[in-house]
């Protein structure tokens, strides 16, 4: 007999031994539901077992549906547009920026939520030279694909953006660009300089990058949840994961682990009602709610690989394939990871010994040698620990960047930072630090290879003196 073939899943360097079922002959389903237990104790722990599962599988998918509910469909939030056009970030972030966390001070953001249900959206990228950009998409599950400096350039174009099956014709002077769900996110950020007019040309920018929908948009039986109730009650996380099942779909090759899920009443033909279920049924959806939380809650450090003995750590977020623990940790901390190709991170909380980064007993220095080799822009941003938002201080520096004026670069090209909270007497390399514990996040867009291999790392965070 001929064994099967060793294949990889595309897209995710993960080794599968499956087959296809047009292979086969004769392979036939029962058309009735799956075998529920029939005591109620076993059937709850069953319940449980499949609802810490479907937890882990959805998180991200709920917690972006979640933020889709803010922008694209509940009317009375201030951030609220509707499907298909841009919420546009106008001011680069400060310490009063509080909308999420960790912010970066390189870019304008600008949202949008695409409804492809009915049709295909156009999307006209204008020219756009000389500074790094990215349209970054998210599928309803946290996949990540981007129109970018890297995948388009400078000269942007007008895509026509399709869902899975579209079927249709690609207008003459249109690429085409294929997504994975109907309901997509675009997280695009455009870089901005350290000329004082800069954030105006940016701002214009972004107001020519143009989302035109092709049909009718917002018509879904859409389920209205807040990102606060979905992490804390399984009634409406399971909710949005019901919907984000039956709307979305997912990849065939995850057909059979999600359809178990109906034994607990999600993904099914019926929308979701936890009134519906049994007893038991519902007892053990909380349960296994709780219980993923409880374990995703307590892994958020594993959401990035060490860098070495170095204290830092990193990462990207967005191709984790069937990785669903690692996907949802990473969502849990925060959603819109990148890809690879596009952007990696390094973040320090701790200097190698595993001392957590305070300022208020030292001052600390990383050198940079060389500065992260990327083909569009890296950073150096600090973070007090209390908040995770700007930290303000008495000269408005948040980051050390590639487009910092006035950097003192050692012969050789390396760059040493220096971080404290006191102003020291040449303030060309500080960078501010609150009397209190803070973390470093370092942001490398479009990074060179040695970067995306592991070839380049950061240096250690040093103390320099202990007070």
């Amino acid at each position: 007999m001929r064994p099967s073939a060793v294949t990889e899943a595309p897209g995710t360097g993960q080794i599968t031994r499956g087959y296809e079922l047009t292979d086969v002959d004769q392979l036939q389903a029962e058309a009735e539901p799956d075998a529920v237990p029939a005591d109620p104790a076993i059937r709850e722990r069953y319940a449980a077992g499949l609802a810490a599962e479907a937890t882990i599988y959805g998180l991200g998918s709920v917690y972006q549906y979640a933020q889709m509910v803010v922008q694209a469909l509940d009317t009375s939030s201030p951030t609220y547009t509707g499907f298909d056009v841009w919420d546009h970030q106008r001011d680069v972030a400060t310490p009063a920026f509080d909308a999420f966390k960790t912010p970066n001070v390189d870019t304008l953001y600008s949202n949008a939520w695409l409804d492809l249900t009915d049709a295909p959206a156009l999307i006209r990228v204008p020219p756009i030279r000389g500074r790094y950009y990215t349209l970054h998409f998210l599928d309803a599950f946290s996949n990540s694909t981007n129109l970018s400096s890297r995948t388009v350039g400078p000269e942007g174009g007008l895509f026509l953006v399709t869902p899975p099956r579209w079927e249709g014709t690609v207008p003459a002077e249109a690429t085409q660009f294929r997504v994975a769900s109907p309901y997509m996110w675009i997280l695009m950020r455009i870089l901005v300089g350290e000329a004082p007019d800069d954030v105006t040309q940016v701002r214009a920018l972004q107001q020519a990058v143009e989302i035109t929908p092709l049909g009718d948009v917002g018509r879904g039986d859409f389920v209205i949840t807040q990102p606060h109730e979905v992490e804390t009650d399984f009634r409406s996380f399971f909710a949005a994961l019901d919907f984000s099942l039956r709307a979305n779909g997912q990849p065939v090759h995850e057909d059979a682990y999600v359809y178990r899920f109906r034994s607990v009443g999600l993904g099914g033909a019926v929308p979701f009602d936890a009134d519906t279920l049994d007893d038991a049924v519902r007892r053990g959806l909380e349960a296994g709610f709780t219980e993923a939380m409880e374990t995703i809650r307590s892994m958020r450090s594993q959401y990035a690989t060490p860098v070495g003995d170095t204290g830092w750590i990193s990462g990207t977020g967005g191709e984790d394939g069937f990785n669903f623990l690692r996907r949802a940790i990473r969502n849990f901390i925060g959603t819109a990871g990148n890809l690879r190709a596009e952007k990696v991170f390094f973040a320090a909380h701790t200097t190698p010994d595993g001392e957590r980064l305070d300022a208020s007993r030292t001052s600390y220095t990383v050198t940079l040698d060389p500065p992260p080799p990327v083909d569009g822009h890296w950073s150096l941003t600090l973070y007090p620990s209390a908040t995770g938002l700007l930290y303000a201080n008495e000269i408005d520096r948040y980051a050390i960047a590639a487009t910092t004026p006035g950097l003192h670069y050692g012969d050789d090209g390396s760059l040493t930072v220096l971080i404290q909270h006191e102003r020291p007497a040449d303030i060309a390399n500080w960078l501010p630090a609150p009397a209190g514990e803070f973390y470093l996040d370092i942001r490398t867009w479009g990074p060179g290879e040695e970067v995306r291999s592991g070839t380049w790392r950061p240096g250690a965070v040093t103390p320099v003196d202990a007070r």
